[in-house]
């Protein structure tokens, strides 16, 4: 009959979508060993066999769901970047100017960013950073309730990937209300990028060195870079 469905069809739709449950369910329970990893050791401690150990999977596993072990850290790296835009989100008022708004995120960033750089280099300039946009997509179709954000600014924030496009926003406003030169705006968000970067970087290499003392020389260049644009 025409209303029917065909069973072997039923049967097969059914399977298929046991198949696609159990690969969530598989890709999530990396992508939680991998954060429990990295808050309990830091990105030193991770290594691809202990997280296939401590998922119960092998490492062969793994990679049949993340590209490499900085494809997985990228994932697992999300509730830091989600702790980071919630507090911008607090911190951040309608009734600041454009440039108090930009100085702000950068000193939140700076304090998130400069407490855990191996992570954030990763996340915002590593590897797999160029394909950040298609990663967040996948991340919050394995974790959509934390999509579930009691602000539409804190959704919006989540969802944008690209430091520099995000930045772009703000350096424009900061044109049109005259604090730097319009044509100035998308170079200003390219060097305070790359400038960040940087600072960054150095705190990969030199943990030694004190974060407060990096956040003071960033907002001194900060302020430099956009009194000469």
């Amino acid at each position: 009959m025409s209303g029917q469905r065909n069973p072997e069809k039923k049967h097969s739709e059914a399977s298929l979508a046991r198949k696609e449950l159990k690969r969530r369910r598989i890709a999530i329970l990396f992508i939680q060993c991998a954060e429990q990893l990295l808050r309990e050791e830091g990105i030193s401690g991770l290594s691809t066999r202990r997280l296939a150990d401590a998922a119960g999977y092998s490492s062969a596993t793994l990679y049949s769901y993340f590209e490499d072990l900085d494809e997985l850290i990228l994932y697992a790296s999300f509730k830091y970047r989600r702790e980071y835009i919630e507090r911008v989100a607090r911190e951040l008022s309608e009734d600041m100017t454009a440039l108090e708004q930009y100085r702000r995120i950068y000193q939140i960033f700076n304090a998130c960013s400069f407490r855990d750089p191996k992570i954030y280099m990763n996340l915002y300039f590593g590897k797999h950073s160029s394909r950040i946009q298609t990663v967040i997509e996948r991340y919050y179709r394995l974790f959509p309730e934390e999509l579930d954000a009691p602000s539409g600014l804190i959704r919006t924030l989540l969802r944008q990937g690209s430091r520099i496009e995000c930045d772009k926003i703000t350096t424009r406003r900061l044109a049109e209300e005259g604090v730097i030169r319009p044509e100035n705006a998308d170079r200003v968000a390219e060097m305070m990028v790359r400038a960040q970067e940087t600072f960054i970087y150095d705190l990969t290499v030199h943990p030694d060195k004190d974060p407060k003392a990096q956040n003071e020389a960033f907002m001194k260049l900060f302020d430099y870079m956009i009194a000469v644009s």
